[in-house]
């Protein structure tokens, strides 16, 4: 669970460092971010290396998006939309692990996140700030919280043979 405060917080990317096995890749490996009423949704998104990001218009005008890789502040990417229904894949942006913002160019005030892991160990908490991974071989890893504004926390995990774990981050002023 991440909680700011004690508040639940939504929306924060959550992943696992030090994990070399485990389970196989999803099998759905398309991952969309739609532009609609002059918003990107989902907000942010968390995603395994690999695979095609998938981003969709909805809206009847010309908008163009910047991918740019954090926190060197690299353009990857600048997908460009001129019709509503248009899908533009991005195949190269999800290789590598990290970071990534998704940043109107026009209209400027767009914005995304899409966190890659090199694993299938990541996730987004939901309304109620809980996140959940299956299949964590046993061991102790580092659990990585990260949020837009409140940015990283990293907090120590182990996983007990019967697979069961649970660890609460305290993210934004609370410490970990």
């Amino acid at each position: 669970t991440v909680v700011r405060r004690d508040a639940a917080l939504a929306g924060v990317a959550v992943w696992l460092e030090g994990i070399a096995a485990g389970k196989a890749f999803p099998e759905a490996r398309r991952h969309p971010v739609t532009l609609t009423r002059c918003a990107l949704t989902p907000r942010v998104l968390a995603v395994p290396a690999g695979g095609t990001l998938n981003v969709r218009t909805e809206d009847a005008y010309a908008a163009r998006l910047r991918v740019v890789r954090w926190p060197e502040g690299r353009v990857i990417a600048a997908p460009r939309f001129t019709d509503a229904g248009q899908v533009i894949p991005e195949d190269r942006v999800l290789e590598a692990p990290g970071v990534l913002e998704l940043r109107g160019e026009a209209p400027a005030w767009l914005r995304a996140w899409v966190v890659v892991a090199p694993h299938p160990y990541v996730g987004v908490t939901d309304d109620g700030g809980r996140f959940a991974f299956d299949g964590v071989p046993p061991g102790s890893y580092r659990l990585v919280a990260w949020h837009e504004r409140f940015g990283r926390v990293e907090r120590g995990v182990t996983v007990a043979p019967n697979g069961a774990s649970t660890v609460d981050v305290v993210i934004g002023g609370g410490g970990a």
